[in-house]
């Protein structure tokens, strides 16, 4: 059998050709995709990671702008900037002070079992008695 131009492996060259430009067009449209959502995210990512920046200088500017507010009737910064900070000196001492009772000694675990073992013996003794 003598292969003719329109015969089985010029259909098989044929098939080849235009499953390469598929494969082709397939790459560059996934590459396309690709950098796309990459774009996508590090753009969402550079947003989520501006907007808490901007609140914390919102709070900050806030804060200047209540302290001059209130600068005027006291006519000076100093006594309006204790009225200010007195709020955040409140919850401050109120934390450290939650901070010190939870890290006491006898708050440990080694304390807090052995304080346990103690009461679980009294237990035991008591009812076996």
């Amino acid at each position: 059998m003598r292969q003719t131009p329109d015969g089985t492996l010029a259909l098989l060259i044929a098939a080849l050709r235009e499953g390469t430009a598929h494969v082709e067009a397939l790459l560059t449209l996934a590459r396309t995709e690709i950098d796309g959502n990459i774009r996508a995210i590090v753009s969402l990512v550079a947003i989520i990671g501006t907007i808490p920046v901007l609140l914390i200088v919102t709070f900050f500017l806030g804060l200047d702008a209540v302290v001059k507010l209130l600068a005027v009737p006291f006519g000076s910064e100093a006594p309006a900037a204790l009225l200010v900070a007195a709020p955040f000196l409140a919850v401050a001492l109120g934390l450290g002070w939650m901070g010190v009772r939870r890290m006491a000694l006898s708050n440990l675990e080694p304390w807090r079992t052995w304080r346990q073992v103690k009461r679980d013996v009294q237990e035991v003794t008591r009812i076996g008695t």
